[in-house]
């Protein structure tokens, strides 16, 4: 793996804080001195479109430190994520992932925390051999199976009924029922899934700790939901007669028993893709509150909620930013890259790139097919795609069926430190007020 990216249940309280502090103290120095990843990594006052526009052009790819480089251009971003020598791991540094990083390391600290590697840490060669064990469960035509199952999910939430009734978007509605859902596709039994949903909070910064260094308690919260997690998915393969009908039982069954193989993809699914579908759902429905045209669009025609959601993906990723390493010394962009390199893709930049999508600070859903979102070309999170467009339009289009006049009630308020992921805490809506007018042209919250 790569250097410096430590497993925080190896480390003492006094070490692990060491290690995020100092990591955090690099990035807000380096932000400091004017470097945009830097910048954009500490995640604090700092407005990203504008350092997008000057990391667009000519190179492509920018060094922003010694051995770190960036791209905000779509054509190598989408080369990066999909060239197999660009990797999850840098096998020359191994023996550096037992030490915290101090300032006196002579390295760059690039991957900060490593939660689970065998889920989180997939590259182009595991996804293929994922790919063919989960064809049949968790594939696109496999997963429109559970649309009708999924929409009832969302339909039946309790949501005020009162007019003027406020209540979180992301509470009340998109974590419990994204839960649910993912629980009711896997086949988690009804006891283990009430436990997964109750866990699942606590595992917000699983994408963001990669390049965000979180606080000590975040991060000591982080692994302690996720291992509750992953000793639920545990003790259900343990007992594969005990299954409900899913994706579990299939994916066991396809491996002929062996759960070495399920475990990972189950808690890349209840764990990423949750948060996943989540956010993206979320920002579907701020993007479309901010363009009430649209709105009424997709409440007219509930159908447009897949386009709304294919456009967010564009508009306003549920992933900004990822990093990939040089297993290689290798050419990208022109530019000679060495091996142990690490490469980042400013995703929410690229898919805005001016020389791909005319108009691209505008939400068009109805915008003309083009080059595909960046977001799921990571190996990493690719096989969560069908899964997460799912779950998200159904929450939108459930949503807008039951609550047509939803209003903002204020501002979305993100988490701290999550600079992959601008992760929503909470986001106030009305169910029924005055509509603003139209502000074409205008960013969903951040």
């Amino acid at each position: 793996m790569t250097r410096h990216q430590i497993d925080p249940r190896q480390f003492s309280d006094s070490d692990l804080a060491r290690h995020l502090l100092t990591v955090r103290g690099v990035q807000w120095m380096n932000g400091d001195r004017g470097a945009p990843l830097a910048l954009l990594l500490r995640d604090h006052g700092v407005d990203p479109r504008t350092l997008h526009a000057t990391l667009r052009g000519t190179p492509a790819l920018r060094q922003t430190d010694l051995d770190v480089w960036v791209t905000a251009c779509y054509e190598p971003a989408a080369a990066i994520l999909t060239d197999p020598r660009l990797t999850s791991r840098d096998t020359t540094r191994q023996g550096r992932r037992r030490r915290v990083y101090s300032l006196g390391a002579q390295a760059t600290a690039k991957f900060v925390l490593t939660i689970d590697d065998t889920a989180l840490a997939a590259d182009h060669a595991d996804r293929a051999r994922t790919g063919e064990l989960t064809r049949d469960w968790l594939s696109g035509p496999a997963v429109e199976r559970h649309r009708a199952r999924t929409a009832d999910t969302f339909t039946g939430l309790p949501l005020p009924d009162g007019e003027q009734d406020t209540f979180d978007l992301l509470a009340d509605y998109l974590r419990p029922g994204t839960a649910a859902a993912l629980a009711a596709l896997l086949g988690l039994p009804a006891g283990p899934a009430q436990h997964y949903a109750a866990l699942l909070p606590a595992t917000t910064h699983v994408l963001d700790c990669l390049l965000c260094p979180p606080t000590l308690a975040t991060g000591r919260a982080l692994v302690e939901g996720y291992d509750g997690i992953a000793a639920l998915v545990d003790r259900a393969l343990a007992a594969p007669r005990e299954l409900p009908p899913g994706a579990l039982a299939g994916l066991l069954h396809a491996a002929g028993g062996d759960s070495a193989p399920v475990r990972p993809v189950a808690l890349l699914t209840l764990v990423a893709g949750a948060h996943l579908a989540t956010n993206l759902a979320c920002r579907t429905v701020a993007a479309l509150l901010a363009h009430p045209q649209e709105w009424q669009a997709v409440r007219q025609e509930p159908a447009r909620a897949d386009a709304a959601v294919t456009e967010t993906l564009r508009y306003d990723p549920p992933v900004r930013i990822t990093g990939r390493i040089a297993g290689e010394a290798m050419e990208i962009a022109g530019l000679p890259v060495a091996a142990g390199d690490l490469v980042t893709v400013l995703v929410d930049a690229a898919q805005r790139d001016p020389a791909i999508h005319p108009e691209p600070d505008r939400f068009l859903p109805a915008r003309a097919a083009g080059a595909a979102p960046l977001v799921f070309a990571d190996p990493r999170i690719s096989l969560l795609e069908p899964v997460v467009r799912l779950v998200a339009t159904e929450a939108v289009r459930a949503l807008l069926a039951r609550r047509p006049h939803l209003t903002a009630a204020g501002e979305p308020v993100r988490h701290i430190r999550v600079p992959v992921t601008g992760a929503t805490a909470r986001f106030p809506v009305r169910t029924a007020g005055h509509q603003t007018a139209p502000h074409d042209g205008a960013a969903a919250p951040r």
